[in-house]
Formats: C-alpha cells, sequence, structure tokens
C-alpha cells in the first residue's frame, strides 16, 4: 500500500471525507512521514490498552511546554504514570465532582444569564472558556484576580496566541512557568488541599519530579482542564446552532444533555490524536509495526468507524449511545473526564433553560489550527 499524505489529504479532503477515505482505503497505513496511522476503533482501542508495546513517550516530541520542558502523566508510562495519577485522583472522583456540582453550576447560571437574547454573541468568550478556566484555576488554588491569565497562557504553550510574533510567544511562556514556579514553592510551604500541593508532595514518593517538572505538571494541568470542556461545549453549541429541532428536544427534556455531550465527543473529539512509540514488533490490523515506529492513534476517525456507527459523520441526539474513545481508553483515559461532563452538562443546562432558541451569527466560526485539538477560537452564535 502506498503511503498517505495525511496533512494534504486533510487539506484538500476536508475532515468528514479524509477519515471516510481512511476507513475505506487505508485504514492502517504510513504517513509520508513515516508515522503509522491507526483509524479503526478496535485497533485503535487495542494500541491504547497495550501500553507494555506501545510507549506514551512519543508525546514527549510533539507537545511539550518549551525547551527542557515536557509534559509528566502525558509521556509516562506505568509504573512512574501510576504513581503521578495517583497524586491527583482524589480530585476526580464521583464524590469530588459531586461536592464541586453546586458551585459549578452557580457559576455556568451566571455567566449564562449575563448572555443577552437576540444580539450575536461570542459563545467561547462569553461562556465556553470562562468557565473551565475558573473551574481549573480554583482547584489548582490560583487567586481569582490570576485566572484570567490563564486562556492567555495556555493559548501560548499551544502556540495559537493572539500575537503572531514568536519574541511575544516566548515572553508569555517565560511569564507562566515563574508564575507556577513560584506558586510550587509556596506550596511546598504551605501545602493545602489543590492540585499544585499535590504535586509538591511527589518527593515523598519514590518517583521525583524536578522543579521544572513540577512547572510542566502545572502547565498540563491549565492546558487540559480548559481545552477540554472549551472545545467540547463549542463544538456541542456549533452542532445545535443548526439543529433546532435538538435545541427544542434539549429544552424539553434535559435528561437528554448527557446524551448530547456523550454524541458531540464522540463526532467532534476534542483531542483529535495521540502518538504511541513501539517498543517491540508488534501486529496490528494485519500491519507489521516494528520496533521504534511512531504510531499517531487517530481517536477522531475511531469515532466515526463505519463498523461501529451507521452515518459516523452525522451527528444525531437519538443516536444509542456506544462506548466512544474521545477520553482515551486504559491506563491514559483522561483523568478529567468527568469534569469536562460535568461543566458541560451545567453550561447547556443552564443555555436550554433560558433561551428557547439558538441560531448561527452572522460572522463565521473561528477553528483552531488543525492538530491536536478541535474546537472553536471563536463561534458567533444568536439565543432567543
Amino acid at each position: 500500500m502506498a503511503d498517505i499524505d495525511f496533512q494534504g489529504g486533510l487539506a484538500s479532503l476536508g475532515k468528514d471525507r479524509f477519515i471516510a477515505h481512511l476507513h475505506a482505503e487505508a485504514p492502517l497505513a504510513r504517513a509520508l512521514n513515516g508515522v503509522w496511522v491507526a483509524s479503526r476503533f478496535e485497533d485503535v482501542r487495542a494500541i491504547l490498552l497495550d501500553h507494555a508495546r506501545f510507549s506514551s513517550s512519543a508525546m514527549s516530541g510533539n507537545m511539550t511546554a518549551g525547551p527542557n520542558y515536557s509534559f509528566p502523566l502525558l509521556t509516562d508510562d506505568p509504573p512512574r504514570h501510576s504513581v503521578l495519577r495517583a497524586l491527583l485522583a482524589k480530585a476526580f472522583t464521583p464524590a469530588a465532582m459531586e461536592a464541586m456540582r453546586p458551585a459549578i453550576e452557580a457559576m455556568a447560571a451566571d455567566l449564562v444569564a449575563a448572555i443577552p437574547a437576540g444580539e450575536e454573541v461570542d459563545i467561547v468568550r462569553r461562556l465556553t472558556t470562562p468557565l473551565p478556566v475558573a473551574v481549573i484555576a480554583g482547584m489548582m488554588g490560583v487567586p481569582q484576580d490570576r485566572s484570567a491569565d490563564f486562556k492567555r497562557w495556555s493559548n501560548a504553550v499551544l502556540g495559537i496566541q493572539d500575537s503572531p510574533l514568536e519574541g511575544e510567544r516566548i515572553r508569555t511562556l517565560m511569564e507562566l512557568r515563574a508564575y507556577f514556579a513560584g506558586l510550587a514553592a509556596e506550596r511546598r510551604e504551605r501545602p493545602g488541599d489543590d492540585l499544585v500541593s499535590a504535586l509538591t508532595r511527589v518527593r515523598e514518593t519514590r518517583e521525583g519530579l524536578s522543579d521544572d517538572q513540577v512547572v510542566a505538571f502545572c502547565m498540563l494541568l491549565m492546558i487540559a482542564g480548559n481545552e477540554t470542556t472549551t472545545n467540547l461545549l463549542g463544538n456541542l453549541i456549533d452542532r445545535l446552532a443548526d439543529a433546532p429541532q435538538d435545541w427544542a428536544a434539549l429544552r424539553a427534556d434535559p435528561a437528554q444533555i448527557d446524551a448530547a455531550i456523550e454524541e458531540s465527543l464522540r463526532v467532534d473529539s476534542p483531542a483529535q490524536m495521540v502518538l504511541r512509540l513501539a517498543k517491540e514488533d508488534v501486529s496490528i490490523g494485519g500491519q507489521a509495526i516494528r520496533a521504534g515506529d511512531r504510531v499517531m492513534v487517530y481517536l477522531a476517525s475511531a469515532n466515526r468507524d463505519p463498523e461501529r456507527w451507521n452515518d459516523p459523520a452525522d451527528f444525531e441526539l437519538s443516536r444509542e449511545r456506544d462506548r466512544h474513545l474521545a477520553f482515551g481508553h486504559g491506563v491514559h483515559t483522561c483523568i478529567g473526564a468527568p469534569l469536562a461532563r460535568l461543566e458541560a452538562s451545567a453550561a447547556m443546562r443552564a443555555l436550554v433553560a433560558r433561551f428557547g432558541s439558538l441560531r448561527r451569527g452572522a460572522a463565521p466560526g473561528k477553528r483552531l489550527p488543525a492538530g491536536l485539538l478541535f474546537g472553536f477560537q471563536s463561534l458567533t452564535v444568536v439565543f432567543g
């Protein structure tokens, strides 16, 4: 089979047609850069489960916090991964989520109450960004007057900052590293119940973190804590803007909001892909992958596998719910998935309770640059 032009195909065909092409013609094939692309649901799930043979260390060269920085947890494998994850796990238990629910619902209600009816609004600026940013900042013990910096810092790490100047990005990265370094030092002296305090206690375990790694971990929490929910909500509202019947259905029966969230996660996965490194020779999907080969685990494509879902590119509110891979699978399943679902549910319940209609604004939405994440930088809508 000839190598596939991943970036060229995605650009020329568009996401929907390109994913359909992969499933039909190249469900497991090499890209021009030598990286394998796994697009079938079963192949992707098998790779994600097999952390013994497929290492997440491949992410370290493709998602970094800058020179000498990489993201712990995201790029670690067991047993180190298990130790680091355990430090944060108690903050994301069902009991912890329920304890946070009233505050998150109140924040969502306040933000929605400030949205004017009948006027064009950028829902990213008014709701889908400020809600998760405020929540993750609070969980990290960051004062509210600094939470406004989170989105600016997050954009700089991801290379989607407002200023195109690389010098400005470097200055922003230095600013956020200095802030988190100071915050970590403060928590070591006066620990609390926040996530940063939990990270500073890692030195009590056999898997130590350097000061730079603690800072990088803080950056990962900041990004994951706001980008996932922001993109999930933006993608869902974008779909509903073209489906007035679905908006009416959610207003009539808010219990369907959870199904809408899961369908949005499936069809418009906020995290498009992750990378893995083959640690030994292995056969997947009938292809021989050699030790040292890199594999793009294409989550967005796996979640549109026609062998698993009929008309997989369509958003269907009434679709029977089936497990998707938007939050990964296995030991690297996103630890913040319950939080993202809780925030999205709170926001959507507040929106459908207040507004009778939703339509698209005159200005087209501005998507994030194609890459690891799929969402909106801006999305203009009108609520009625």
